[in-house]
Order: C-alpha cells, then sequence, then structure tokens
C-alpha cells in the first residue's frame, strides 16, 4: 500500500511540472500495479494458514497428551513444569529425547515396570486419594487443604517411588538365587530378603493408612449427606404436629441435633486421621 501511495504522489508531481500526458498514465498504471500487488501479497499470506512453528507446537501439544494417555507415570511433585515436560519428551519417539532423562530417572516412575504385587499396591493408593479427592466434604472446604493438596500427592509419589526400588531388588533377589545357592551365597541374600520383607510391609502399612483416610471421608460424607437430607425435617414435623403426635416430633428434633455432632465427630476424625498421615 505504501509504494501505491508513493507512486500516486509521484504523478501529482509529474502534473505539477506540467508532465506529459503519457508519463502521467504510466505513473498512475504502475501505482495501481503496486496496490493490487500489495492486496494480493496479504491475501496469500493470510490465506497460507498457521506458519511451520505454529504447527510444530500443536503437533506436540497432541503428541504430549498422548504420552500422559498411554503411559502411566507417577511424577515427583516438586518437579517444575518445564521439567515435568522435558520427561514427557523423553517418551515421544520422533524428539529421541532419552538423554534428557538421564538428570530425572530418580524423579519419575513408570508404573508397567512394577512389579504386580507392587501395582496392586499403586492402585490402591492412588485409589483412596482419588476418593478424598471427590469427595463432597472436600469440595465444600470442610478438611484440610494441605493435607488434600500437599500431602496426598506426596503421599502417592513416595510410595510409587518405593514399590519401584521394591522391585528392582526382588528382581535382583530373583537373579541371583537362580543356580547353585552356598551357604556364603544364602548368608547374604537372606539378610537381604528380610530387608526387603520389612520395606513391603512399612509400605503397605502406608497405603492401608490412606485407605483409612479415604474411610473416615466417606464416613463424613455420609454425615454430610445425612445433615442435608435433615433440611427437610420440618415437613415431617409439621405432618406430625397435624396427627398431634408430640412424641413423634420430640424423637424427630433430638435425632436431628445427633446428626449434627455425628457429621462434626466425622469431619474431626477425617482431619485427624489426614494429620497422622507420615511422609
Amino acid at each position: 500500500m505504501t509504494v501505491g501511495l508513493w507512486l500516486m504522489l509521484a504523478a501529482v508531481g509529474a502534473l505539477s511540472h506540467d508532465a506529459s500526458r503519457e508519463r502521467l498514465a504510466f505513473v498512475l498504471f504502475v501505482g495501481l500495479l503496486g496496490v493490487g500487488g500489495f492486496l494480493a501479497i496479504r491475501l496469500r499470506i493470510s490465506a497460507a494458514g498457521p506458519t511451520e512453528a505454529t504447527q510444530e507446537r500443536h503437533r506436540l501439544a497432541d503428541e504430549r497428551k498422548a504420552v500422559e494417555r498411554k503411559v502411566d507415570l507417577v511424577l515427583d511433585p516438586d518437579l517444575t513444569p518445564h521439567e515435568r515436560l522435558t520427561i514427557i519428551d523423553g517418551f515421544i519417539p520422533r524428539l529421541n529425547a532419552r538423554a534428557a532423562l538421564r538428570p530425572y530417572l530418580k524423579r519419575f516412575v513408570v508404573v508397567s515396570e512394577l512389579s504386580p504385587s507392587s501395582k496392586e499396591l499403586l492402585t490402591r493408593a492412588r485409589r483412596a486419594v482419588t476418593s478424598v479427592s471427590r469427595s463432597r466434604v472436600a469440595g465444600t472446604g470442610l478438611l484440610d487443604d494441605v493435607a488434600n493438596e500437599v500431602l496426598l500427592p506426596r503421599q502417592v509419589w513416595e510410595i510409587a517411588r518405593l514399590l519401584h526400588v521394591q522391585t528392582q531388588l526382588q528382581q535382583e533377589q530373583e537373579q541371583a538365587r537362580r543356580g547353585l545357592m552356598t551357604a556364603e551365597l544364602r548368608a547374604v541374600l537372606e539378610p537381604q530378603q528380610a530387608a526387603l520383607t520389612r520395606s513391603v510391609a512399612k509400605v503397605t502399612a502406608r497405603v492401608a493408612a490412606l485407605e483409612e483416610y479415604a474411610h473416615r471421608v466417606a464416613t463424613a460424607d455420609a454425615a454430610l449427606k445425612a445433615r442435608e437430607a435433615l433440611a427437610n425435617n420440618g415437613k415431617y414435623q409439621e405432618l406430625l404436629a397435624h396427627t398431634d403426635d408430640a412424641e413423634g416430633m420430640n424423637e424427630l428434633m433430638a435425632r436431628g441435633e445427633a446428626l449434627e455432632s455425628t457429621l462434626a465427630r466425622s469431619v474431626r476424625d477425617a482431619i485427624d486421621a489426614g494429620r497422622t498421615l507420615a511422609l
């Protein structure tokens, strides 16, 4: 557009200097060509769509989502967003970024690499945490936010990390026990297996503690549901009033007061269970 305007101004200048008609016509023609060419280039750029860099960003975003769907990972909650993406990119074949994972090998766990018993424990832990996170008492802010937002993800990560180490050590034990078993070899392996067994028992206890927390939260949820149903007591009291049942009204009111205290106690128990979860 600027070129066209410049040529137009040149045409006007040509007039002021008594230029010939032919020269003026030529200048105007060239100016119109410049404007038309500029508009054609703009239209071509607009129709070209996203640039190659934009297409690459979209492709990479889709591939990262695919990794998150297909590769079951447990990530260290202390990872930065950039570090998380670096780990995910390491599982995209075309990027050939496996080498970039080396500094983070102890910051993530691939669930498919765990032994069947370890996978089962991790599934139990995740199920308990999901149950707590989706509970109504958590959604209404009645539980300890620190336990839910910070402690629970860290619990799952610590459990997954320990299960991964236990799986590796168990594989080493099985490999060492193949072939001839001598007294010296047994003297080395048996204490190691005993230590591994104790570690598994400790992790199992941690998973059980998470499940107990989830159970108390579920109990608090049930009490909350009961309190919400209690709001309908007025209708039933009105019904009893119409039937002159004073005894029934008194009993209904007493039950309502008991449910209020049950809810408060259930929430307190759930919070206490969350605070006793040890890292």
